[in-house]
């Protein structure tokens, strides 16, 4: 059964479940997470679907070096897959987002 956050992700193309299957690596399960809030706030469009899926398949490695006992696979992988989540978008730090609104609102007061 799906959770609430894989079932919200609307890129077109993203497959969140390979070859079907409904249970995924708790790796996998953070990046389906990570995924869905960068979503949520606007920040992915359609030309991210590949890096996202990227990190998709990279979590998959990530969990796949962990069950083979390849401690430097593993780690090899989740570097990689950490890369890959550094080259999306970042969210705006809540406090940051806040001071901007109050600036353009103050601008838009006294305009």
């Amino acid at each position: 059964m799906p959770n609430d956050h894989e079932t919200a992700i609307e890129l077109p193309g993203l497959e969140l479940h390979p070859d079907g299957q409904q249970s995924v690596s708790a790796m996998r399960g953070a990046v389906i997470a990570t995924i869905a809030a960068l979503e949520k706030e606007g920040l992915l469009e359609p030309r991210h679907v590949a890096m996202c899926q990227l990190a998709l398949e990279m979590a998959d490695s990530v969990a796949a070096g962990r069950r083979s006992g390849r401690a430097s696979a593993a780690a090899m992988a989740a570097a990689q897959l950490r890369e890959t989540l550094m080259a999306l978008p970042a969210p705006v730090a809540g406090d940051v987002k806040a001071r901007f609104e109050d600036f353009v609102d103050k601008l838009v007061a006294a305009g």
